[in-house]
């Protein structure tokens, strides 16, 4: 989910979540979910644009993060050292040891969009920040001529928990802004390098994935009908 949802970063303004794209957070998680929102440390807009893929096709992405994580290890290897663990309650825990983890909650389920609640910390600058993070996801299928093809959008409100930690990452955020979104670049290459690859080749990813090892036969079965 979060190697699909990253993307080439820059400042928002708040507000930019609408009350009625935030209900079901609030329903499930109370008002204090609400401040995420309203008083974030730091708000990214990600893109991307023209993805080689139709939207069931981005939507398996999404919502099968064991075989996207699979197909990012084929394809963009400098992931590897990521792992995803989908708990029995569907909480999915990412980790990349010693430098993020996170417990991503899915909120909200809607045609062309996703929301997730993410708690978890991030190292960067040597410093690590702990937090929740408001995800949301959209997507919409493009067609012209006889090409069809995804953009999708993900915009994220980060708090950081602690006060002073929040003014340190405001500050590193506005002094090294290529440093704070280092990693979610990797994520937007990732994203370009299997959406091209599934493309380009889906009976050779289909392959790939079965050889892994790393995705269990009703995915990998689901994958073949989808791609």
């Amino acid at each position: 989910m979060i190697i699909f949802l990253g993307l080439a970063m820059i400042s928002l303004p708040t507000g930019v979540i609408g009350a009625e794209d935030i209900s079901s957070l609030l329903e499930t998680k109370g008002p204090a979910a609400k401040g995420i929102i309203t008083e974030p440390s730091i708000v990214r807009e990600s893109k991307l644009p023209h993805l080689p893929i139709n939207s069931q096709q981005i939507e398996f992405l999404i919502d099968h993060p064991h075989a996207t994580l699979a197909l990012a290890h084929l394809y963009a290897p400098f992931l590897d050292n990521y792992s995803i663990e989908v708990r029995p309650d569907q909480e999915i825990h990412i980790d990349d040891p010693g430098r993020l983890a996170g417990d991503a909650e899915l909120i909200d389920v809607r045609p062309g969009r996703r929301v997730y609640l993410i708690a978890g910390y991030y190292d960067v600058l040597n410093m690590r920040f702990n937090g929740d993070m408001v995800l949301m996801t959209m997507y919409s299928e493009q067609r012209e001529n006889a090409a069809v093809s995804v953009d999708a959008t993900a915009i994220a409100y980060i708090r950081i928990n602690s006060a002073f930690a929040g003014a340190f990452a405001w500050m590193a955020d506005f002094l090294f802004p290529k440093k704070v979104d280092e990693r979610i670049d990797r994520f937007v290459r990732a994203a370009e390098s299997i959406a091209v690859a599934v493309h380009k080749d889906p009976a050779a990813a289909y392959r790939k994935l079965k050889a892994s090892g790393e995705v269990s036969a009703e995915e990998l079965e689901e994958f073949g009908r989808t791609f």
